[in-house]
């Protein structure tokens, strides 16, 4: 009994953390290309989408794009080794939003 409540439970958890993904960009995320992930201007919110796909969706590199303040969305985009690009939209715990907020 507590094994299934607690897989329902993470499977809602999960749910919450990225609700929309896909090979195409979702709103409000915009389409990137591979230099995008070159692009060390960017602001550095690879790490928390590499954390929340790290098991859905491992060995890629990933970027964090367009964050939108005040529910801490955050675009997502993934790339691997052969250049595909997957694309989620996350909404960020509170403690991470608050990391955010400092850059």
């Amino acid at each position: 009994m507590h094994k299934r409540m607690a897989s329902w439970t993470c499977l809602a958890f999960l749910a919450a953390i990225a609700f929309v993904s896909g090979d195409k960009p979702p709103f409000p995320c915009t389409r990137v290309t591979g230099t995008s992930f070159g692009n060390t201007s960017r602001p550095p919110f690879g790490p928390f989408c590499e954390e929340g796909n790290k098991v859905t969706h491992p060995n890629r590199t990933w970027i964090g794009f367009n964050l939108k303040r005040p529910h801490c969305i955050l675009c997502c985009a993934g790339k691997d080794r052969t250049g595909n690009i997957y694309y989620n939209v996350s909404k960020l715990s509170a403690h991470s939003c608050s990391n955010l907020k400092k850059h």
